[in-house]
């Protein structure tokens, strides 16, 4: 397989800031390019003029959830494997020879961890993972290993190749996408062998989002009862823990509010 050239699938929205231009350079140093699928909202900016520069793109304007978006790109796939990288990240160098040392014959698909390089989000993750107690990519894992996410992940085609992904969901996508791997009886594989930066600026980032991934969380059983009061027990703690260790009050308050309104989600019904 690793000769082989495959598939990747981008989605975009007003996707050009803060770093596309990386993104793609990263992806084409990185991945034997087929083909580049680009499943965009109607982007506004300059997200189709940047992709223009670029070889072997095929771009598709839609109006929907991400859900939809995803399989929109699925369907687009020839390859017998593709690449899911977001738009917001910068691969490893090497990522896709470290990201195939994980495939086996039981293996649908496979992640690398996402290292935080927005300054605040990076703040705001040294910090949990000195409250953890772990290395700052062994922190990173732990969501990644829970969920299935999707900002640099490599899937066996043909067991998603026919999958139907609820209009409704435009989060918890990828675990929707995760779940039906798992359903074939293959496994998802998180790694920190093969990884990406990730810029997520957490100030920039809609709270009330999390509500509706807090109350689809509970449709789809991602999220337990447990889960839940230890986000309401631990609000608190890590809210302070958090203005302690950076000393930035909107870093803490942003952690009451994202844990509040996943919880609010959880327990609407």
């Amino acid at each position: 397989m690793s000769k082989d050239r495959i598939d990747v699938v981008m989605l975009t929205k007003n996707s050009a800031k803060p770093l596309l231009d990386k993104c793609l350079r990263s992806i084409y140093a990185n991945i034997p390019v087929r083909r580049l699928i680009v499943v965009d909202a109607y982007s506004t900016d300059n997200t189709a003029k940047i992709l223009e520069a670029y070889p072997d793109v095929k771009f598709i304007q839609m109006d929907g959830t991400r859900g939809l978006a995803r399989e929109i790109g699925i369907k687009e796939v020839e390859s017998d494997w593709f690449a899911f990288v977001d738009s917001d990240v910068i691969l490893c160098k090497d990522w896709y020879r470290r990201i195939i040392r994980n495939i086996k014959d039981d293996v649908g698909a496979v992640w690398g961890v996402a290292i935080p390089i927005a300054p605040k989000d990076r703040m705001r993750c040294q910090a949990m993972s000195r409250f953890y107690r772990r290395p700052l990519k062994e922190t990173m894992m732990m969501e990644g290993k829970r969920r299935g996410m999707l900002h640099d992940t490599i899937i066996r085609s043909e067991l998603v190749k026919d999958l139907k992904i609820p209009r409704h969901l435009h989060v918890l996508e990828d675990q929707y996408i995760k779940q039906k791997i798992l359903r074939e009886g293959f496994t998802w594989v998180a790694t920190t062998s093969a990884y990406c930066y990730h810029y997520a600026d957490i100030t920039s980032r809609n709270t009330r989002e999390l509500r509706e991934f807090g109350r689809l969380s509970r449709r789809y059983n991602f999220y337990s009862w447990r889960r839940i009061l230890l986000f309401t027990l631990l609000t608190l703690p890590k809210a302070v823990w958090l203005y302690a260790f950076t000393r930035d009050l909107g870093i803490a308050k942003w952690q009451i509010e994202a844990y509040r309104m996943i919880v609010a989600g959880w327990l609407s019904k």
